[in-house]
Order: structure tokens, then sequence, then C-alpha cells
């Protein structure tokens, strides 16, 4: 009696396409013994039943060369054993189907049991059975028996090779890969289209971009440049590597694209922030025809940033909805967080209540959207609620809620978050822990984030990024140096980034530090970063601040092909702060010249040079057309800097109608502006009585007081600047103290008023001493001399 069952099953290829397939096969009762340990009842569905009766095999086993097409019978390539000679014996012509049964089931001891028996039947050294096996081996992440199988081997082909370096890379093991491909070369082995794909996906990093050039000068050799697979395996190298002008040229080489490669591009497009070239693919892929998936929308909308217009993320959305892809949850949450890039938090709270399955990532994604849009009260009710109702946390949802708190400088709330994450076992972490340290460094608890940070398992750049924050307004001692954890860091083989070096040359620049920054610079260029363009406009700044605005116009030049308007903003801020306005101007017409659209920043900049070179009437003329001609609205920056203008070049009462016309009359800032003009050009029947407005004004801010006294003490009112001082002390008003700090012989030296902690400090006050009998001797005016004399 022939009894005949049903299996569900996902069929494999060597080249990566699965189907699931309903197999149906038949067996002897006689021969259950055989059978039975290789299918136990247990993996079976309860909902199996018997379908039509299949014909009787007659020595052909099913393949399938296309999951899409009709099954195909061939010849097989297994050894079949002769009745005659084991009598209880069959051949299991069914075995490459219960194999990858096994694979999707995880079934490790069935796939045992058919190796087992395969062995037992002496298929064993057939090529077909071998590859299967090496196959099988690596899916169930055994590489060593893969290895082992692959080595006994006879004869092997392409797809044994290719099979292998699929296993090692789904192991993560691309040196291996990296390996066998040398191997193939030289046993002369081909290589086709799936092995140049494989060989290329192993290539991760922009420091395997190497090998990863020579497999695409192999392709173009061989004619595969055309081939879709590989060139989507092309455009995700040369993407992962940073260099997506090469991607961007192989994806434009490929005459006929399928929507695979097309919703790559689409990724690569929105990583790197180029909303706008995703959409244009995405409207030749609907002129050729291709139909999209929701895969495709899920790319294109998590492009749309916030460089990409609002309306354009509207139609997508619509478009999504009409194709019926909506009750996809990824795509919803996409859709969620392209709604919060905007600002519209009502409209990313409605798309969360309309997904049909809500995952963690989308309750991840709406608390983002709260936080990022400066939604406090909302982003911890919305949090607390998950608390409330048992979405399990992970660490990307304290990642964010952190985030919060730091942006809000709210330590407070983040000490009982990071109290949770201790309970939930999710503060060693890598994405919580550096959430941690950036939340202790942005709220000035540099201990806290150093205790956090050595802590952490595994230190990444990431990490060291955000520690780096608390340095950046932070007075730093020797002993707590950046560059000597940077270092550190490097000797453990921790690579930095762009975010780094950016972030280390702002240091150095606020430090004035022009040898550790010339150093920075030159392991910019070793390890090729220097062509990245916020690493470049750090460079520019850090020069302009350490004094050298020759360097700093040097490498703006070097880099032209790179600057945006933040790069222009630097040059232009680096002559301003050197007194050199005309150079400005210059820069700010060539900036207008190349399409560069001046911003806030910019128009900052620019009136800064005119204020701090003389040119006021050219700085008038500028601030006159900001809004008409340039589409900048003038804030309340943009008026100090007309105020300080004005009142160096003496135009004190045009000063006052800028005040009095702007939007903020009663500002503190601006006031406080003209007083210190009234102070540089020594009108004190002006200065005394915006001095008094100033203090009306804003009557606990200590620094109003100390500009006030100096005004009447260079005016040689002794008496009113020290009622004004005695004032402040009745209010216990502190002004924060100053520092400076000296470079010498690559070491700096941090001083603060009145300080002796300096190890030299008796020699340098006695050198003040002398300096002060100096002044003392050769000094005309005496009221500054008391001053002075004070000051000392």
């Amino acid at each position: 009696m022939i009894i005949n069952c049903c299996i569900c099953i996902s069929y494999f290829s060597p080249y990566g396409s699965n189907s699931i397939l309903l197999i149906q096969f038949s067996f002897n009762p006689m021969v259950q013994p055989l059978f039975q340990p290789l299918v136990p009842p247990s993996i079976l569905p309860s909902s199996a039943c018997p379908l039509h009766f299949l014909p009787p095999h007659n020595g052909l086993h099913p393949t399938f060369p296309n999951p899409a097409q009709s099954l195909k019978l061939v010849t097989p390539q297994c050894c079949a054993v002769s009745p005659s000679k084991q009598n209880n014996t069959v051949l299991l012509h069914d075995w490459p189907q219960l194999l990858q049964f096994s694979i999707g089931s995880q079934d490790y001891m069935l796939a045992k049991a058919i190796h087992g028996s395969l062995i037992k039947s002496g298929c064993e050294g057939d090529l077909f059975v071998d590859n299967n096996l090496v196959n099988l081996y690596s899916k169930f992440s055994n590489m060593g028996d893969a290895q082992r199988i692959f080595d006994e081997m006879p004869v092997r082909s392409t797809v044994t090779w290719t099979t292998l370096m699929k296993g090692y890379l789904k192991n993560g093991d691309v040196g291996s890969v990296f390996c066998i491909a040398r191997d193939m070369c030289m046993v002369d082995e081909k290589f086709n289209e799936h092995t140049c794909s494989v060989c290329l996906q192993a290539c991760r990093s922009w420091e395997d971009r190497f090998f990863g050039e020579q497999v695409h000068a192999f392709v173009i050799k061989n004619g595969l440049q055309e081939n879709v697979v590989v060139a989507t395996s092309l455009v995700s190298m040369y993407s992962r590597s940073g260099h997506l002008g090469c991607a961007e040229k192989v994806f434009g080489g490929v005459s006929v694209k399928d929507a695979q490669c097309i919703n790559y591009m689409i990724l690569e497009y929105g990583k790197a922030g180029l909303g706008d070239k995703a959409i244009r693919i995405f409207v030749d892929m609907l002129q050729f025809g291709l139909k999209p998936s929701d895969y495709t929308f899920t790319n294109l909308i998590s492009a749309c940033d916030s460089s990409v217009r609002l309306y354009v993320g509207k139609q997508l959305h619509g478009l999504a909805v009409k194709y019926g892809f909506m009750c996809e949850t990824s795509l919803g949450n996409a859709v969620i967080t392209m709604y919060g890039q905007h600002g519209m938090v009502k409209e990313a709270e409605r798309v969360f209540a309309e997904l049909n399955e809500r995952s963690l990532i989308s309750w991840s994604a709406l608390l983002s959207v709260f936080v990022k849009n400066s939604c406090a009260n909302r982003a911890f009710e919305f949090f607390l609620n998950m608390l409330q109702i048992g979405v399990p946390l992970d660490s990307g949802c304290f990642s964010t809620v952190l985030d919060g708190c730091s942006e809000w400088n709210n330590l407070k709330l983040g000490l009982q978050i990071h109290g949770l994450a201790i309970r939930l076992g999710h503060v060693s972490d890598v994405n919580s822990g550096t959430a941690l340290v950036d939340l202790y460094a942005k709220c000035g608890s540099l201990q806290s984030a150093r205790a956090i940070f050595d802590r952490l398992p595994n230190k990444t750049i990431t990490s060291f990024n955000a520690f780096l924050v608390g340095y950046l307004n932070s007075k730093i001692r020797d002993d707590e140096d950046p560059m000597f954890f940077f270092s550190k860091l490097r000797f453990n083989g921790v690579k930095p980034d762009c975010v780094t070096f950016s972030r280390l040359l702002c240091l150095s620049a606020n430090q004035a530090c022009l040898v550790t920054g010339k150093s920075l610079h030159a392991y910019t260029i070793k390890v090729g970063l220097e062509d990245d363009t916020a690493v470049g406009n750090a460079v520019i700044t850090m020069y302009a601040k350490c004094g050298t605005v020759q360097d700093a116009y040097q490498m703006f030049i070097s880099n032209s092909m790179n600057h945006d308007c933040v790069t222009w903003n630097a040059i232009i801020s680096a002559y301003a702060l050197h007194g050199e306005g005309n150079n400005a101007l210059l820069c700010f017409d060539e900036m207008k010249e190349q399409g560069f659209a001046p911003d806030e920043i910019t128009m900052l900049a620019v009136l800064q040079a005119c204020s701090y070179s003389g040119l006021w009437e050219t700085g008038l003329c500028l601030f006159n057309e900001m809004e008409s001609k340039y589409g900048v609205r003038p804030v309340i920056e943009h008026f100090s800097c007309m105020t300080d203008l004005l009142g160096r070049a003496g135009n004190l009462s045009k000063a006052i109608d800028i005040i009095n016309k702007s939007p903020f009359p009663e500002s503190s800032l601006l006031w406080r502006t003209f007083v210190n003009a009234c102070k540089l050009c020594g009108d004190l029947r002006l200065g005394i009585w915006a001095s008094r407005k100033l203090i009306n004004l804003a009557p606990n801010d200590a620094s109003s007081y100390i500009l006030v006294s100096n005004m009447y003490a260079e005016g040689g009112m002794l008496e009113e600047a020290a009622k004004v001082r005695t004032a402040m002390n009745d209010l216990k008003l502190i002004k924060e103290t100053g520092s400076s700090w000296i470079e010498i012989d690559n070491e700096v030296h941090y001083f603060i008023a009145s300080d002796k902690d300096h190890p030299q400090s008796r020699e340098i006050y006695t050198n003040l001493d002398l300096l002060k009998d100096e002044i003392c001797w050769n000094c005309e005016n005496r009221n500054n001399l008391e001053l002075i004399s004070d000051s000392l």
C-alpha cells in the first residue's frame, strides 16, 4: 500500500532565490524503518492531509530552476542503490526538499539524519549532493562541517565555491570570503555573476573598497556590468564605502534595471540625505512601467527628510494609500517619521492611531517625533503610557527618551530614566550607554559622563563623540585632555569619523591650540576625510580662531568641490574675525555668484565684518536689503550687530532708532550693546541714560553692572563706578569667572583671576608686580592707572 503525505517547505537555489512549495511524497510502510527517523511526526503540521495521488516515481527527482516556473523533472545527479543489493533500502527521491524543510523549520536533527541517510545510501561525493550539504551546514552556521565537506569534495563547481562564500558572509566572516575568492583565482575557477555579488557584499567598510574595485574591474572585463544583480551589489559596495558618486555611475550604466536595483538606489539616496534624487528615480521607475512595492514606498518616504518639501511627502503618502500599502506597519512607521521631520506632530499621531498593527518601532517612532519637536510633556506622557500598557522597551526607546532629557537639560528626569534602564538591564547596551553619556555631558556632569563611558563594555566612536560634547562647554584641565582619550581609543582599534574630527577641531579652535589643530588636520588627510564637508568647515574655523586666516583660506580653496553654505559662512566669519571686511564682502559676492543663498548666519557674519572694519554704510545697506532681497528676516542678533556697527561708527542716534524700530525694543541684549558703544565713543551723557534703562531691564544680570561700572570708570566717574559695584555686591550677584590660557611647547596653561594653583604662580605674580610698577611710571592717565592697579 502506498501512503501519500504532504509537507510545506522553503526551496533553496544556489543563487539565493526562495519560495514556499507544497511537496507531496509517497512511501511504502514496508520501508518505514528507514524513513521514520528522517521525518518524525512532530515536524508535520497538524493540518497536513492527503492530496491528489501522484503517479509512481520513475527514477526522476524534482528541481526548481525558477520558482515562478512550473515543476520540471530532470535526471537525478545522485547515485541510486540497487534493490537487489539491499532489499530493505530505497532511494529517498525527495531528499533536497526535505533538506530545505529542515532549514526552514530550523530542525538540525532532521538535517543531520538526512545527511546520514545520504552517506548510508552512498550518495556522498556527488557534486549536487555535496553542494546542498555545504549550503545546509552554512544555513545552520556550522561552517566547520561546511568547510570539511567542501575540502573532501573530489569535484567542485562555481556553485560550490559561491555557496561556501555565502555561508561565511552570512556568519560575518568576510575575511574567509576574501580568502576563498583568492583561492578560486589560484585554481582558475570561474566567477559568475553570483560569485561577484557575494564578493561585493563582503566589502562592508571603506577599507575593503580596494578589493571591491578589483571585483568591479573583473566585472567589466567579463562583460557583467549590465547584469542587474551585479550592478545592485556594486551600488551597495560603493555606497557602504562612502563613495555615492561611484554608485551613481554604476547605476546609470545599467540599461535595464529591475525594481530591486531601483529600490536599493532609493535607499542609498535616502541615507545620504538626497531625497530629491530618490524621488526622481521613483518617477523614472513609474515611467518604465515597473510596479513599486511597499518596500519602495518605505525607502522613498524615509528619504523625505526636512530637505524635501512637505507636499511631496504628502503626495507619496496618498500614492501609498492608493496602492493599498498602508496596511504595512513598516511603511506606516516611515510616514510617522516623515511627518515628524516636518514638524507635523498631529499628522504623525493620526497615522499612528490608524495602524492596524503597532510594532515597537512604531511606538519608538512617535516617541522620537515628540522629542525632536520639543513636545517634552507629550513625550514623557507617551513614554509613561508605554510603561503602563506593557510595551516591551528596548535600548532604542531608552535612547530616545534620554535624548529628550538631554535636549531639555532635564537631569532630574534623566536620572530616573537611568535607574529604570538599570532595572531593565539596558544600561550596558551601547545605544543606551551612549545616550547616557550624552545626557550627563550636555547637563554639565562631566565626571558622570566619564564614569558611564568607562563602564561601557563596547566603546564605539559614537559614544566617544557624545563624550566630547561635555568638553565643548567645559574648562578642560590637563588631566582631562580629550586628546588623551582620543589616542587611547585609536590604540584600541576604534576608528574616528567625521563627527569626531569636527568636534576635536572645534575644541582646538575654542582653546586656540594651533599645534593640536594642525595635527588633527594632518590626521584627517591620512584617513581620507579631508574632503568631508563638515571636517573641512571645522578646519577653516580652527585656523581662523587660531589667528592664521591665510591657512583658513588655503583650506577653503583646496576643498572647493565640497563647498556648502556653512563653508562660505566659515570663511566669511574668518575674515570678519580678523577685521578684513573687504575680503569678507568679496567672498559674500562670490558666494552669491556660485548660486548659494545667504542664510541668517551669512548675514550676521557679513554685518560683523562691516562692524569690525568700520564699513557702516555698507552694513546698513545690507541690513535694509536682508528681507526684501535675500529673504532673511532679521532676528535679535542682527539688530544687536547693527547697534554695535552704528555705535562704533559714532552714529549713536541711528543706533537708538534701530533699537526702537526693532521687534525687541525692551531687549537687554540690545541696550547692553548700546551702552558698550557709548563707552567706546566716550559719550557719557547717552551712556548714563542707556545704563539706567539697562539696569531696569536686567536687574539681576551681573555682566550689565560690570559694564556700567567700567563705563563710569573710563569716564572718570569713579564714585559712580564704586556705587554700581556696591549695588552689585548688595544683590549678591556674581559674575562668571573669566579664564585665559596660553600654549607653550604643546602644553596649555590655564589661568583665572586671583588663581594661585599654577605651579609657577609665585614667579607669575612677581612679574605682574614688576609690570604694574612699570605701568605706574609710564601711564599718563591716572584714572586708568587706578583701574589697572585694582584689576591686577
